[in-house]
C-alpha cells in the first residue's frame, strides 16, 4: 500500500512539475529625467517707463539707460515686475539587478523575485548655474503719462506708509496680475 502511494505522489510530482516555466529573468534600467527637483530657475522681468528730457538742469542727475535712443533720458520708473521659475531637470540612472539568474513558473503559485534598485544622480558640467536672472526692459514714454505714473506709484507709496504708521505693521501691495 505504501508503494502504490509514493507511486501516485511521484506522478502527481512529475505532472506537475511538468506544468512549470522555467525561464531566465532578465530586468533593465533606463535613464529617467526628473522635473521636480530642488533647484529652480527664475527669471525676473522689470518694466520701466522713462521720457527724454529736453535738458538737463543744474541739479538734475543723468542716467544711462542701455539700448536707449534718448540723449537725455529721465530717472526709470519701475511699473511692474514678473517673476518666471522653471525646474531646472536632472538624470537619473537607474539599475535593476536580480540574485536569481533563473526562475520557476507554476499555475496557481505565488513566484516571488528578489531585485536590487540602485538609483544614482547622473552629475554634469553645463558651466550654467541656477539662479535669477534679471531681464529689465524700457520703454519710451510720452512726458505726461510719465508723470501720470509717477503720480500713481507715490499715492500707493503714502497709503502703504498711512495703513503701516496707523497698525504698525509692516505694508506691501500685491497686483493682482502677478
Amino acid at each position: 500500500m505504501m508503494l502504490i502511494s509514493v507511486c501516485i505522489a511521484a506522478s502527481l510530482w512529475t505532472s506537475a512539475q511538468e506544468q512549470c516555466v522555467k525561464s531566465v529573468v532578465n530586468l533593465k534600467g533606463d535613464q529617467v529625467t526628473l522635473t521636480t527637483s530642488g533647484e529652480k530657475n527664475a527669471t525676473l522681468q522689470q518694466n520701466f517707463v522713462y521720457y527724454e528730457r529736453k535738458r538737463q538742469r543744474k541739479n538734475d542727475e543723468s542716467y544711462s539707460i542701455p539700448k536707449a535712443t534718448a540723449s537725455n533720458p529721465s530717472k526709470p520708473l519701475l511699473l511692474s515686475t514678473k517673476r518666471d521659475v522653471t525646474a531646472v531637470p536632472e538624470k537619473y540612472r537607474v539599475s535593476v539587478s536580480t540574485p536569481q539568474k533563473n526562475m520557476t513558473a507554476c499555475p496557481d503559485s505565488e513566484s516571488n523575485l528578489a531585485t536590487t534598485l540602485k538609483v544614482e544622480r547622473l552629475a554634469t558640467f553645463t558651466g550654467n548655474y541656477p539662479g535669477t536672472k534679471v531681464d529689465p526692459r524700457y520703454e519710451e514714454i510720452s512726458k505726461r503719462h510719465y508723470k501720470m505714473a509717477a503720480r500713481k506709484i507715490r499715492k500707493i507709496e503714502r497709503k502703504e506708509e498711512k495703513i503701516a504708521r496707523r497698525t504698525e505693521v509692516n505694508v506691501g501691495v500685491k497686483s493682482s496680475d502677478m
